[in-house]
């Protein structure tokens, strides 16, 4: 594979702000021409214990720090295209867990070589990312907006066309019901992409055109993520989705879908379908 140009961080803890003191527990790995962005952190915090001691460390925190992290660089990486935009990243970090200035790096494959620096710099066992961390981005946007009062949760239904049950993570009422799926079209061929558009396409009409006996009306909303260098594809998506009645909102547009559910959802009634964000 081609080397091309990367840039990596160290992620540590640093406990005391004043010392700058700090164990290395994780690494970011950023390749703009191949628009990858992750991280890995320590399944462990023997790292810390080491350094630190055992006593006097949130344990929960930490670990709820390291998973945190990861999946906030999987949501903002469509927004981070260049090093100026991982720097601006980096600087806004303002918890016991930093980032250090990236230094730059040859890349040959990325996820080969992020293990490789996890290795190096951190060793032992990283975590692993789960599927379901764009779900939970997603839903830390709505909560970060103030929407808990708006945003319900949870919410299963039939899918008609496929007489099939499915759990939507997010839903707000304005007249019709919108069901919120966040969705990865990240495959490196353009034709899945347009095979999941399509099996949502399908899915979005039969619930625009079967009102549910309690929610009314419905209608789907796809939160899609994207890579960042993929505008045809996303355009592809957007156009097939339409046509079922689909709106999609890619992630550097969730601002728009978060101003629409301020302005147009309806706060949620106890016993609705659904609990708010949490």
């Amino acid at each position: 594979m081609t080397l091309t140009k990367g840039y990596y961080s160290l992620i540590q803890y640093c406990p005391d702000q004043t010392r700058l003191e700090a164990a290395t527990i994780g690494v970011l790995l950023f390749c703009p021409e191949r628009a990858f962005l992750k991280a890995l952190t320590a399944r462990d915090n023997r790292r810390i214990r080491r350094f630190f001691g055992r006593d006097g460390h949130d344990w929960s925190r930490i670990n709820s720090f390291k998973t945190a992290i990861a999946e906030r660089l999987e949501g903002e990486q469509p927004e981070i295209k260049c090093l100026e935009d991982l720097e601006t990243f980096i600087a806004l970090r303002a918890n016991q867990l930093q980032l250090t200035p990236p230094r730059s790096m040859r890349v040959t494959n990325p996820d080969e070589d992020l293990k490789i620096l996890f290795d190096e710099v951190v060793g032992g066992q990283h975590r692993k990312q789960h599927a379901r961390s764009f779900h939970r981005y997603v839903g830390e946007r709505f909560s970060k907006a103030g929407l808990q009062n708006k945003v319900r949760t949870n919410i299963e239904l039939v899918v008609p066309v496929f007489n099939r049950q499915v759990a939507i993570p997010y839903g707000f009422q304005n007249g019709r019901f919108n069901l919120i799926q966040p969705v990865r079209f990240q495959a490196a061929s353009a034709e899945q992409a347009m095979n999941t558009a399509c099996r949502y396409a399908v899915e979005g009409r039969s619930l625009w055109e079967t009102p549910h006996a309690d929610l009314g009306p419905l209608k789907l909303l796809v939160v899609g993520k994207f890579r960042s260098q993929h505008q045809r594809t996303k355009d592809d998506v957007r156009r097939v989705l339409k046509d079922g009645h689909v709106d999609l909102f890619a992630t550097s547009e969730l601002d728009r879908l978060i101003d629409e559910i301020r302005t147009t959802g309806k706060d949620i009634v106890a016993g609705q379908a659904g609990k708010p964000t949490s």
